[in-house]
């Protein structure tokens, strides 16, 4: 979990170097998509609490092992407060994303209980439920909260990769990436700047109220899933 994470700040920390990322738009008069199917267990089991070039990585190889033991610690205290108020990310996010469908026009129906590989699209959908014309498959690559340094605050953090596919022949209709709180400039990239209203100063700060540290995830969540939605309009 670590190292895929370490992976993952350092794909975001190059994404400005990258070739841009090009998006696949939605045409909804030549889709003709009136029902769509939700591919459930998008959210990872894991919020992350990610300070980037923290202080212990400074110091060679023992100073990045230290580092990594400092991460997961606090990435434990996190997980530990939001199970402490009972905060369910993927009940929100589904939530969401269904209400915002409905109020777009869209008949949608989850499917429960799919094996999903975390943090990606599923790589073959199973037979969709009766009346629908699109599976719609959000896979959140990572959330949680996100310090771009030492003596820098924490804010939420989301990533989110979003696909729509077309039930009768698997072609893709809409495609697109996400990102809540950017380390950096992201060319072909939709990004959301975080809300100044969870800005937490430091560990301490992002502990001291489970509810607040609950709901900064809640709003980035909300904004991803209305992006997300709004890209089917």
């Amino acid at each position: 979990m670590r190292i895929q994470f370490i992976g993952l700040v350092a794909a975001l920390a190059l994404g400005a170097c990258a070739s841009p990322y090009v998006a696949t738009p939605y045409d909804r008069a030549s889709a003709r998509v009136s029902g769509i199917a939700i591919v459930d267990d998008s959210v990872p089991e894991k919020a992350i609490a990610y300070e980037v070039a923290s202080v212990g990585s400074n110091f060679g190889l023992i100073g990045a092992i230290v580092d990594a033991g400092i991460q997961a610690e606090r990435q434990d205290a996190v997980n530990d407060a939001l199970r402490g108020v009972h905060f369910d990310a993927e009940t929100r996010l589904e939530e969401r994303i269904v209400s915002r469908l409905v109020a777009q026009g869209y008949s949608v129906q989850p499917m429960p209980g799919l094996p999903r590989r975390r943090h990606d699209w599923l790589e073959t959908y199973p037979t969709a439920p009766a009346a629908t014309d699109a599976y719609l498959d959000i896979a959140i690559v990572h959330y949680g909260y996100m310090s771009s340094g030492f003596g820098q605050p924490f804010r939420p953090a989301v990533g989110a990769k979003v696909k729509l596919v077309k039930v009768s022949d698997g072609s893709t209709l809409m495609e697109n990436q996400i990102v809540y709180n950017p380390l950096n400039e992201m060319q072909g990239i939709i990004t959301i700047a975080p809300n100044p209203e969870f800005a937490f100063e430091n560990r301490s700060a992002l502990l001291a109220d489970p509810n607040r540290l609950a709901a900064g995830i809640e709003d980035a969540l909300n904004q991803v899933a209305d992006t997300a939605t709004q890209l089917l309009r």
